[in-house]
């Protein structure tokens, strides 16, 4: 005999619950599915499956506590869970260092949230050891929260350890008018539905206080009625609580993107192109499920935009979700990697690393690195260096970056490095032209007017003196540029000009007059282009 198995009331009930959660609504006929399912289940009728959920996570409000809620509710009546609490895996983590999974058997919450991009792990890496923990503790529900950029992506890297799929979407602005009907409503109040259209564009969190504001003002004041005006004059009053607020996204948004700041570099098309290369690699090989390491090697002249090129990186990595950081950016010097007693530098190398997780490491003139005396503190810095590489190589970008000869030295001595970088880009000496190009950006920045006849002679200047060694670029460009400032400023005070803010010919000739072009630049750390 054949049984259909039906909702009773209180499942209806439990279920209605989703009535209130906007972007989760869409859910109730799973969680419809999931009841007979079990009913089918504990009748031996289905013997396949699991209770596990993949849910999309398209939303920047936190609804899926609320949809997980609901759904402990079900698991509980069912006796599935015992204890409908949910543990948010990653707040039990204390550091990157943690094993993902060590405290799962120790967390007494039978609903875990897994949301692998807060872990800083892949599926890939972990399903064996996952799909063990999952069979030992299969009286806990495994909830996989997916909020990577490529949807689909975790349901096919889980497989079968999820039985079941959900999504939370962005509430939609139909979704707010139905809010604000429904509360309105309950409270008796009257109003046009087309006036309620512009009073409800606005983010749903500042809406439910506007609302609340909205009916507390008419009760207040025996108001039954809403017409425009009020309606006005309560979102004008959160309107002005939010500018303050609001200010810093809104200049966020005129920013430019990493892309365009790359594109923006003077030069470097070279570089430009292989960078590109290089992102479309990674990006490609993340749609599959594999991010290569993402190491590189920088090497060339001082001042040639390898410091430039390495934060924009790390910007680029942030907004293509490729780390899992905000693309900051960390730098040293191969030195500062180096302690000065036994047993430091290890540490010093390992909280470097974790300092920059999530975004780029930038270690200039890492050739320091090496030492012609073995077992020195160098070779521990080495040592550690190379091992961080390996542990955090989807977590983190390590560019190492210095002369190309002493860079080649640097590698060859420790093949550790050769098989953990995974990018090498040699950056060209500037020609003058783009040289005189980055002096009139500083010009620019600074608000100075150069003469037309400054051109001639600074291309001539720039031109013998990238033929020296070891040609500083960008540095030996600002170097002049400061001199010919300290040099404008003395010539505006004994002649009382008004120009104040004119760089004339007389200005740089007086500095190029003294500048020795075939001194080596001096190595500094912190400014290229």
């Amino acid at each position: 005999m054949t049984i259909n198995y039906e909702l009773d009331a209180e499942d209806n009930e439990i279920i209605n619950e989703l009535d209130n959660l906007f972007g989760v609504v869409q859910n109730k006929k799973i969680l419809e599915d999931m009841i007979i399912y079990t009913k089918l289940k504990q009748n031996n009728e289905i013997t396949f499956g699991n209770y596990n959920i993949i849910i999309r996570n398209n939303s920047s409000y936190n609804l899926l506590n609320d949809l997980l809620k609901v759904c402990g509710k079900i698991f509980l009546k069912y006796n599935i869970i015992k204890n409908p609490a949910i543990c948010y895996l990653d707040k039990l983590m204390n550091s990157r260092k943690d094993n993902v999974f060590d405290k799962i058997h120790g967390i007494e919450e039978d609903i875990i949230v897994i949301n692998n991009r807060k872990l800083r792990f892949d599926y890939s890496d972990e399903i064996d050891n996952l799909s063990k923990i999952m069979k030992q503790l299969n009286n806990k529900i495994f909830i996989f929260e997916d909020t990577n950029f490529c949807e689909g992506e975790i349901d096919a890297e889980l497989g079968e350890l999820a039985s079941w799929r959900m999504t939370i979407e962005k509430i939609s602005l139909d979704d707010k008018l139905i809010y604000c009907e429904n509360k309105l409503d309950e409270n008796n109040l009257t109003y046009r539905k087309q006036e309620l259209k512009d009073f409800a564009n606005v983010p749903f969190w500042v809406l439910k206080n506007m609302v609340t504001n909205l009916i507390i003002k008419c009760k207040n004041t025996n108001i039954t009625s809403i017409d425009k005006t009020i309606l006005d004059s309560v979102k004008e009053t959160y309107s002005k609580k939010e500018v303050k607020r609001n200010v810093d996204r809104k200049v966020k948004k005129v920013e430019k993107s990493a892309k365009e700041e790359l594109n923006d570099l003077i030069g470097l098309d070279s570089i430009k192109l292989q960078i590109n290369k290089v992102l479309n690699y990674i990006k490609l090989n993340k749609k599959r499920g594999e991010i290569p390491t993402l190491h590189m090697c920088f090497t060339g002249n001082p001042g040639t935009g390898k410091t430039s090129i390495a934060r924009v990186i790390g910007k680029i990595f942030e907004e293509e979700n490729i780390l899992n950081g905000n693309g900051h950016f960390v730098e040293v010097h191969g030195r500062d990697l180096v302690a000065k007693y036994v047993g430091w530098t290890a540490q010093k190398v390992h909280q470097t690393v974790e300092e920059a997780i999530g975004g780029v490491l930038f270690i200039d003139e890492a050739y320091s690195l090496v030492s012609d005396r073995k077992g020195g503190f160098e070779d521990e810095a080495i040592a550690t260096l190379i091992k961080e590489m390996e542990d955090h190589r989807n977590e983190v970008c390590i560019i190492l970056a210095g002369y190309t000869n002493e860079m080649e030295d640097l590698i060859q001595r420790n093949p550790g490095f050769a098989s953990r970088i995974q990018f090498t880009i040699n950056f060209p000496d500037y020609s003058a032209e783009e040289l005189f190009e980055i002096f009139t950006e500083l010009c620019k920045k600074e608000h100075y007017k150069l003469s037309e006849k400054c051109k001639g002679i600074l291309i001539e200047n720039f031109e013998l003196a990238k033929n020296k060694e070891a040609f500083g670029n960008g540095r030996y460009v600002r170097n002049i540029f400061e001199k010919i400032k300290f040099e404008q400023a003395n010539r505006i005070v004994q002649t009382n000009s008004k120009s104040i803010n004119s760089i004339n010919k007389c200005d740089v000739e007086n500095v190029l007059k003294t500048t020795d072009i075939v001194k080596e630049e001096t190595r500094k750390i912190g400014f290229s282009y």
